[in-house]
């Protein structure tokens, strides 16, 4: 069994208990007064961003209030990802407007028909100024009317020349979030920020606060606050990036900083504990002792040890039913492999450094000589080893592996491991 790593669509599938938090949370949303706001949701890669965001637009969208999402991870250009940030937005605007004029009171069709217009206007103006990519960059606030002249022959509106000043796009965006949600706000999620290129994340944050920052709208994004902060920093000062100026940056564009719930760990054991397809590890204490010193509250890290573990585990059983020592080797390698690379290819050359490890635990001694170096070449490892070798006696957690037993593994780690290390940057 290999497990997908698909965001939670909504309440009904939250699994780690984010509901809760997430209540709260649109609940403040939902009756702030003073917008537009900007939420950042921070966390680690892999903690469960984009699910407790699902969960928060699921809840706001059963209570009445207009949610929008925007994934700014699927387009490459800083231009590309600002005009689909805008034309997102205002394609859902338009069609939901749409089907309101359609099953509407008379009364209401006049005012949804002049915000339909409105949105329309602006999504031709933002595609305009996506193509005068030329005249230079639209921070400046002003469009030539050169600019206007070229370009406004391949629309079919006359007006869209008014838009010489970003400031009138952001005031004709504020009437159609005010028609469309009659009078109330918008809230618009913005996911996997920090999966992006520094300068497209950059792009999203500056074109929130240049195209749409005056409407009555909530800004949720979710992001890895380091990352986007180490971002603005070289984006502020890319000869020589200062981190401060780079928390700096985010501190006034981010209104209110939301820290991520930490799944519980009894949580994750209870959604994912039978996923682990191998019988003889069928609820195994020593196997999930060692996923949460390895791992933690990790969901995302969590379920590829598990996608690795398990396609192991139906490797090993092509020759022959692998014994529960064998699995519980063969996890302790994937461990390695996934958080501690360098080592995992020191094991491969040199197998013996497991067990000389295991030993200078056991008798409390320091490592000497190139088992030394190893340790400090790579911090963490003596600790996971140390952890395993720490439950031996109360879970009877096997002795290491023999040189000959590693090497085999190894080799079949190589192929069915299939993840990538934790020392990379998340993708």
């Amino acid at each position: 069994m290999l497990l997908t790593d698909i965001a939670i669509a909504g309440v009904e599938e939250d699994h780690f208990g984010f509901t809760p938090h997430a209540e709260v949370l649109c609940e403040a949303i939902r009756t702030t007064e003073h917008l537009p706001l900007t939420i950042g949701i921070f966390g680690p890669w892999g903690m469960g961003k984009s699910s407790f965001m699902n969960i928060c637009r699921d809840l706001l969208v059963r209570r009445g209030v207009p949610a929008i999402s925007f994934n700014p991870w699927k387009y490459d250009q800083k231009d590309e990802i600002w005009h689909a940030l805008i034309q997102t937005v205002l394609t859902e605007i338009s069609v939901r407007l749409a089907e309101r004029r359609a099953s509407g009171e008379e009364r209401q069709k006049a005012r949804l028909a002049q915000a339909a217009s409105t949105a329309k206007r602006l999504s031709q103006a933002a595609a305009w100024l996506l193509a005068r990519r030329a005249a230079g960059p639209l921070t400046a606030g002003v469009l030539t009317p050169e600019d206007v002249d070229r370009v406004q022959t391949a629309l079919t509106e006359p007006d869209v020349g008014t838009y010489l000043h970003i400031n009138r796009f952001e005031e004709d965006f504020k009437e159609v979030v005010r028609g469309y949600t009659d009078g109330g706000r918008l809230v618009l999620f913005v996911d996997d920020l920090d999966r992006c290129s520094q300068d497209a994340a950059i792009t999203v944050l500056d074109s929130l606060k240049l195209f749409l920052g005056e409407a009555s709208c909530v800004f949720v994004l979710a992001m890895d606050q380091q990352v986007i902060a180490e971002a603005a920093a070289r984006k502020l000062r890319s000869d020589s990036p200062d981190p401060v100026r780079g928390r700096q940056y985010l501190e006034k564009l981010i209104h209110f900083p939301y820290r991520l719930p930490v799944v519980p760990f009894e949580k994750l054991y209870g959604h994912l504990r039978d996923k682990v397809s191998a019988p003889e590890l069928s609820d195994s204490r020593e196997l999930w002792e060692m996923i949460q010193v390895a791992f933690g509250s990790n969901p995302r890290r969590v379920r590829r040890f598990i996608n690795g573990l398990n396609l192991t585990a139906l490797t090993l059983a092509r020759h022959h039913p692998p014994s529960r020592e064998r699995l519980l080797h063969a996890g302790s390698l994937l461990v390695l492999q996934m958080k501690h690379p360098d080592f995992f290819a020191t094991l491969e050359t040199d197998p013996g450094v497991w067990a000389r490890f295991d030993e200078a635990e056991f008798k409390k001694v320091e490592l000497m000589g190139g088992d030394a170096l190893v340790e400090r070449a790579n911090p963490g490892v003596r600790r996971f080893l140390s952890a395993v070798a720490s439950r031996r006696e109360a879970f009877t957690f096997p002795p290491p592996p023999t040189p000959n037993e590693i090497r085999v593994l190894t080799e079949i780690l190589a192929i069915t491991g299939g993840v990538s290390p934790e020392t990379e940057a998340p993708s």
